[in-house]
């Protein structure tokens, strides 16, 4: 006969077996559905701000007073957007009441500057078969970065295709529809020192075909191209930010610019060299001069006696223009 005390016993192991039979059949039929872990609040938090801060940084400051292709581009993209303004590539007082114009319309501060926020309302996005202003300032900007195209504002198959070339070279995705990442870096010039692809080389017959594109000629003393021979000037294995950052200098200042010194020999060593790639030299002109005075900061003299210009990003050198006014060319280097 069984006490009480041998029932109560036998009741609590049943239920104890119940329990972990139910919990065993249970792993059993999901073992690949482990409880989802959180995500840490602060990485969550943070990813849009640092992406918000990425795009602003990708867009130029264009203001009153500029002149160049992206002058060209602001005053067509306005004209696109309702605010028709004459697209003679000068940032005049009418360029300026006109985005003023376009800001209060947009909610925006009326500054009359073009700048990230002012860049992210004008653009849009252009596929092909559109037609219009937009795309004329679409074909601009492809010309103006080595990629030529007629400026008819109609987006064929010939825009298309080098809108496909542009984004490959720049490593976006190549689709041909120019979005809001196309116009960023097709506006601040293709980029120059830390884009993706910057640090690659060209041959001196690629460089000078991306250079030729975009206006900028070279001229030498001895009329060569060899980089062995130092009265040549040469752009063997210049970086393609180097290139980029020229091209982006012409667009930027509407100067005309001239290469008279590359990647030859008999300039200073050093990692950030000529015959490294990251250095340039151009004609000393006073457009080129002012402009250079205008956008960068007074930092300090080299040992030569050559003042430099700087222009930094996020707390690094960008660009070091360097004043050799004894040759008569601005030395520059492309980081």
């Amino acid at each position: 006969m069984r006490t009480a005390a041998h029932r109560v016993r036998l009741i609590a192991s049943a239920a104890l077996l119940a329990t972990a039979l139910s919990t065993g059949a249970a792993a059993t039929a999901a073992p690949h559905m482990p409880a989802p872990a959180a995500a840490p609040v602060s990485a969550t938090a943070a990813a849009p701000t640092a992406a918000a801060a990425a795009a602003q940084a990708s867009w130029p400051t264009v203001k009153s007073g500029q002149r160049g292709v992206d002058v060209t581009t602001v005053q067509l993209l306005l004209t696109a957007r309702g605010h028709a303004v004459k697209a003679d590539g000068v940032f005049g007082s009418g360029t300026v009441a006109k985005v003023k114009a376009f800001q209060k319309a947009q909610h925006l501060p009326t500054d009359g500057i073009v700048g990230p926020q002012t860049w992210t309302r004008l653009v849009t996005t252009l596929k092909p078969g559109t037609k219009g202003t937009a795309v004329t300032a679409l074909q601009h900007q492809l010309t103006a970065n080595g990629h030529t195209v007629k400026t008819d504002g109609v987006y064929g198959p010939t825009t298309t295709t080098k809108v496909k070339a542009y984004q490959t070279a720049h490593r976006l995705t190549a689709d041909g529809i120019a979005g809001t990442n196309t116009w960023a870096t097709l506006v601040r010039g293709g980029g120059g020192g830390g884009t993706p692809g910057g640090g690659a080389k060209l041959s001196d017959a690629q460089a000078a075909a991306k250079l030729k594109a975009a206006g900028i000629s070279r001229v030498s003393s001895g009329n060569c191209t060899d980089r062995n021979r130092k009265n040549c000037t040469s752009l063997e294995g210049i970086r393609v930010g180097t290139v980029d950052g020229v091209i982006a200098l012409k667009k930027k200042s509407g100067c005309k610019i001239t290469v008279t010194g590359g990647t030859e020999t008999n300039h200073a060593g050093g990692t950030y060299s000529h015959w490294n790639g990251y250095k340039v030299d151009i004609s000393r002109t006073s457009c080129v001069t002012s402009y250079i005075q205008g956008h960068a900061t007074k930092h300090h003299k080299r040992g030569d006696g050559a003042w430099v210009w700087r222009v930094t990003s996020g707390g690094k050198t960008v660009v070091d223009y360097a004043d050799e006014r004894w040759a008569n060319h601005w030395d520059i280097t492309y980081y």
